[in-house]
């Protein structure tokens, strides 16, 4: 994805074609449904018309003999499906009057009741009464006195036409036809000819044949497996669902496994759809409790192992796509195509979320929808530590320490954030926003030094010998860490104290303040064996050059390290830079700095003469 930034006019002739396209959607549905339809259709049957082709059967027969197999099975269920609805709705007279009864029942028991009919009336009496006081009471009602009966209003109504009176029939029965037929031509063509189909995607797509060709490629594969584990994880819920409500008694069993079957390509409100059809049924028809009960219970234990056992099993990848952006992408595509769009919802956006990671005008709409984080780890510490969201921060922070280690965590997330909080100078960052950030990061220090003396202590209870190095005495100080500039420089220097206490090393941390010009002349040195001196510059050569002749002046057996923690520090080289400087060694990150500096403390006075290395 071409990360060069979009002009004002691209954006607007992206907007205007988005809009451009739903509205011919929106128009052309009865089209563009079957389409849609087929296209995912024909993405379920090519595996079946692939086995079949390695056999040499030709194509034509393949498909064929795939697609007349599958939509005589879906017939037939339909018909089957179609028999126990007109039975149920022929038997609803009688399940009415047993749910009359069993409301009756219920409000003979529950104790109240009584008053809240007598509520009811008076309400009804009030109600009559007001009536009367404003004079729209009915006829019925004022025993013929008062007012005179108000003539009825007669309305002569033209005879029915035979020819729409049938038509208004046909309809309702045509129309699905209709679309089920747009859907077995459609599948035949694409089921045909999928490689002309595929060209022609790409041509207008545009020139770029790689991009083009791994999102469509990612695109089918990402379809047809969830499409197919979706297929099968509604089929594992629909046929125990259908076998155990008909062991229980409810009328109609293998409907409502056939429709809890279909129902559940609805994200989210197809499961509690297709769980409350057999639910009312059992209700209205057992004048009993137990077949309610019954049927809750298989309802809630196959929706349980369903949840928690075979989807996780099978859904070996994900969607790519948000809870968030399923359940906004199901809205859209209803408003936009009504129950079609509802089912189909979910893939198609798999399919513009996809094209959205290769084609990069429409990059946005992964960012919207897409299940990949959006920013990196680094980013989002930096944003909340931006914000003053300390709890999140430190949040974020244990999660990453606990996934790896302190050290990586300081390596690869902390500097590099206050590495973004440096480079923000360019785009008018202010020393309070960096201030913000230098303070923010320091809390979150401290707290992963408490966690990390907690486990010191929980190890030292447990009697085990894996515990970290305790650490030095306060009185001692081998390192001093010294931030080169300003407070997120002396930020990092906190980083390297924090990864040095771990190993055992006594360190102390100074702010950039101890080696300015009026500073440095008072700085003690005394006892001390190494410096490390942090620069978040991406030139700190000018800086460290000055500090690091007034140090060695001082103490010219003193070991120096210069932390050029910013990657274009070293881009003429670490050795170049240590010269120039005059520094021994040069280290880029917190674990070489640390190892050269515990290599100097354990170093004999004799080894630890100057030599200028880079890390």
């Amino acid at each position: 994805m071409s990360d060069t930034p979009s002009r004002p006019g691209s954006n607007l002739t992206t907007i205007a074609l988005m809009l451009i396209t739903v509205a011919v959607l929106y128009v052309g549905r009865d089209i563009f449904v079957p389409f849609a339809l087929a296209i995912l259709l024909s993405f379920l049957l090519a595996p079946p018309v692939a086995w079949l082709r390695r056999t040499r059967m030709p194509r034509v027969a393949a498909v064929v003999l795939v697609v007349t197999t599958v939509f005589a099975l879906l017939a037939g269920a339909g018909f089957v499906v179609g028999r126990q609805a007109l039975t149920l709705i022929g038997d609803i007279p009688q399940y009415q009057r047993t749910m009359h009864q069993k409301i009756r029942s219920i409000s003979g028991a529950v104790p109240g009741s009584g008053a809240l009919k007598r509520s009811a009336e008076v309400v009804k009496e009030i109600g009559r009464d007001l009536s009367e006081a404003t004079g729209t009471a009915r006829p019925a009602d004022t025993g013929g006195q008062g007012r005179a009966r108000e003539p009825v209003p007669v309305r002569v109504e033209p005879v029915a036409d035979p020819l729409r009176t049938l038509q208004d029939m046909v309809d309702p029965i045509l129309k699905p036809l209709g679309t089920a037929g747009l859907v077995i031509v459609f599948v035949f063509f694409v089921l045909l000819a999928p490689s002309d189909l595929r060209d022609r995607f790409i041509r207008l797509a545009g020139s770029d044949l790689h991009r083009t060709t791994e999102a469509l490629s990612e695109a089918a594969s990402r379809v047809s497996r969830y499409l197919l584990m979706q297929l099968v994880v509604n089929a594992t819920y629909g046929i125990p669902l259908g076998v155990g409500l008909y062991f229980i008694g409810v009328p109609g069993a293998m409907l409502w496994g056939f429709l809890a079957t279909l129902l559940r390509f609805i994200p989210y409100l197809g499961p509690v759809v297709a769980a409350v059809f057999p639910l009312t049924l059992a209700f209205v028809v057992d004048p009993g409790w137990s077949m309610l009960l019954w049927t809750l219970v298989l309802v809630l234990t196959i929706e349980l192992v369903s949840n928690n056992v075979v989807e996780p099993w099978l859904y070996g990848s994900s969607t790519g796509m948000t809870p968030m952006a399923v359940i906004l992408s199901a809205i859209f595509w209803t408003l936009l195509w009504g129950t079609p769009g509802l089912i189909l919802a979910t893939p198609l956006t798999v399919c513009l979320v996809v094209m959205g990671r290769y084609v990069p005008r429409l990059a946005f709409i992964e960012v919207l929808l897409g299940s990949e984080p959006v920013l990196s780890p680094e980013e989002r510490l930096y944003q909340r530590l931006l914000a003053g969201d300390i709890e999140e921060a430190i949040e974020l922070a244990e999660a990453e320490v606990a996934a790896s280690s302190v050290l990586a965590f300081h390596d690869d997330i902390a500097l590099a954030a206050l590495r973004l909080a440096e480079g923000a100078r360019k785009s008018g960052s202010s020393i309070e926003d960096r201030q913000k950030v230098a303070d923010g990061m320091r809390m979150l220090v401290e707290d992963l030094r408490e966690i990390l003396e907690r486990q010191q202590e929980g190890a030292k209870d447990g009697g085990s010998g894996a515990a970290s190095a305790p650490l030095p005495p306060v009185e001692r100080v081998d390192i001093l860490c010294i931030g080169g500039r300003g407070a997120l420089d002396t930020v990092a220097a906190l980083l390297l104290t924090h990864v040095l206490e771990g190993r055992g090393v006594a360190t102390r941390l100074l702010p950039a303040t101890a080696i300015t010009l009026d500073g440095i002349g008072s700085l003690d040195v005394t006892g001390c064996k190494a410096v490390c001196l942090s620069y978040l510059s991406p030139r700190p050569r000018t800086y460290a050059r000055f500090v690091i002749r007034r140090l060695k002046a001082r103490a010219p057996g003193l070991k120096i390290v210069l932390g050029a923690w910013n990657p274009a520090a070293e881009e003429d080289g670490a050795i170049d830079l240590a010269k120039e400087t005059g520094a021994d060694a040069v280290a880029g990150k917190l674990a070489a700095a640390a190892d050269l500096l515990e290599q100097s403390v354990n170093a004999s006075p004799a080894a630890a003469a100057p030599a200028s290395s880079a890390v």
